[in-house]
């Protein structure tokens, strides 16, 4: 998953599928939602060759009498926190699995990626429709996915009572340890791949914009799609691995359905 997944789920402000249809008139504490759905996704960072998966997520959440939102899922798990003046704060602990080098045979000289956890933090500002926010990603295991931040801005609307349209636009950046592990090439898999060295530096790492729907079939189910496109910065599209092999525009489609309990 890339890293602006996060950041569009807080800005497009995203809704159970209880506010897709009109309300039971019971609140309840603790919802599951289940998710069943495709993902086609670059390779790799700047990669052009895709990768087409079945996703599958489950996610359970309690909300406290204060909204306060508790929530664990196959992904990981946080707490989303209401704050004054329409503020909320999210703080979570995320699996970020590793990079496949199978995917696209230019990655075989390259070291593996290690599946790692990383901790979120998110903090987001509502006015009515629209979303504005910022958050910081950082690996806490230590194997390579550094620090990464963010900086955005969401749209969420109910067009009519089954659909909803979302989409969000955000800026991220990263430091120098990140880019290496995403795009840097030692002199010892330049050697293996043909490849010339490259070291990136940390700082801007790109821009992406994000379009979303769910049209609600019932009051549990919903369909979704969701369209996103990223145009990476210098230090990722000057790599070899990307300028070489890959393009410095990528795109990203999931597609499936939610269910709501």
């Amino acid at each position: 998953m890339n890293y602006y997944s996060a950041i569009i789920a807080s800005l497009s402000a995203a809704t159970t599928l209880t506010a897709a249809m009109p309300a039971s008139g019971q609140d309840k504490p603790w919802e599951f939602d289940i998710e069943i759905g495709v993902d086609r996704e670059p390779s790799y960072v700047g990669s052009d060759e895709y990768t087409t998966e079945a996703d599958f997520g489950i996610q359970a959440t309690y909300t406290a009498p204060n909204e306060t939102q508790w929530y664990v899922s196959t992904g990981g798990l946080g707490v989303l926190v209401p704050m004054a003046r329409d503020y909320e704060l999210t703080l979570e602990l995320e699996y970020e699995p590793g990079r496949s080098n199978s995917d696209d045979p230019i990655l075989a000289g390259f070291p593996k990626m290690e599946n790692t956890w990383e901790f979120q933090t998110i903090l987001t500002r509502q006015f009515g429709d629209f979303t504005v926010g910022a958050g910081l990603q950082q690996d806490i295991l230590g194997n390579g996915k550094g620090l990464v931040g963010f900086i955005g801005a969401g749209y969420s609307r109910q067009l009519t009572e089954r659909l909803r349209v979302k989409t969000a636009l955000d800026i991220s950046f990263a430091n120098a340890e990140h880019m290496n592990t995403e795009v840097g090439i030692s002199t010892a898999t330049s050697q293996a791949t043909g490849l010339a060295a490259y070291k990136p530096s940390g700082g801007y790492k790109g821009t992406s914009l994000s379009l979303g729907f769910d049209y609600a079939v019932s009051r549990k189910t919903a369909l979704y799609a969701d369209f996103s496109v990223e145009r990476y910065g210098s230090e990722i599209a000057d790599s070899p691995l990307v300028s070489t092999h890959g393009s410095k525009v990528t795109t990203e489609l999931a597609a499936g359905v939610r269910f709501n309990f």
